[in-house]
């Protein structure tokens, strides 16, 4: 089937009908964008206030929460002798609730972490090639010391796991180079929290755990 071949006024009609849907076009996206910015600002003036007003109060509920634990803090300073914690919980005898309250910490490092970890290797070195078990501990050890590619500091929890190992060794050198690497941490607060959860009845024979964490 041929296509006849369109007159000058039929190809300038048709040119004229194609730019004018271009046209169309670009006014429907202009006038859609437009809404847009419209909506999205309404959309912020209508919830804002509210936002920043819970923010304060749930701020207040926190502080008010940790205060309220300060003294059942000391106490159990006292009677189990913990010191540096992140985190407390507390929980109902009949586990029916319970609250843990809490501090988010970033910990890097300030350098001297490296004379420490040298200390370790000198002592790790020190141990007999013919163990089978100093050569699983080395492993162990080595792998602990390795570097997060990602941060470029050690592993703070790697560091926890080796402590564990101090009285395995039951050396000096190793115990003085876990110090030096555990001085050498820089703690940092970026939030605190408030967690937990209650068990609701529903009726006689079902409940409902409710968990919440509240983070500021």
């Amino acid at each position: 089937m041929e296509t006849p071949e369109l007159t000058p006024e039929q190809e300038a009609a048709l040119e004229a009908k194609f730019l004018a849907k271009q046209q169309a076009r670009k006014e429907k996206l202009k006038e859609t964008k437009a809404t847009y910015k419209e909506m999205a600002e309404e959309f912020v003036n209508r919830n804002i206030d509210g936002l920043v007003h819970h923010k304060e109060i749930t701020g207040f509920l926190i502080d008010k929460t940790i205060e309220d634990f300060q003294s059942i803090k000391e106490l159990k300073s006292e009677v189990y002798g913990v010191k540096k914690q992140d985190s407390h919980t507390s929980t109902l005898k009949d586990g029916s609730a319970s609250i843990t309250i809490g501090q988010n910490v970033v910990i890097k490092f300030d350098g001297t972490e490296t004379a420490g970890v040298e200390k370790i290797k000198e002592y790790m070195k020190s141990l007999s090639d013919d163990s089978e078990n100093a050569k699983k501990l080395g492993k162990i050890v080595d792998k602990k010391l390795k570097v997060n590619q990602k941060t470029g500091f050690l592993n703070p929890s790697a560091i926890i796991d080796l402590a564990s190992l101090k009285d395995e060794f039951n050396s000096e050198l190793f115990t003085e180079g876990l110090q030096i690497i555990t001085d050498a941490q820089i703690r940092t607060v970026t939030s605190k929290y408030v967690s937990g959860y209650k068990i609701i009845p529903i009726d006689e024979e079902r409940s409902e755990k409710l968990e919440f964490r509240i983070t500021i």
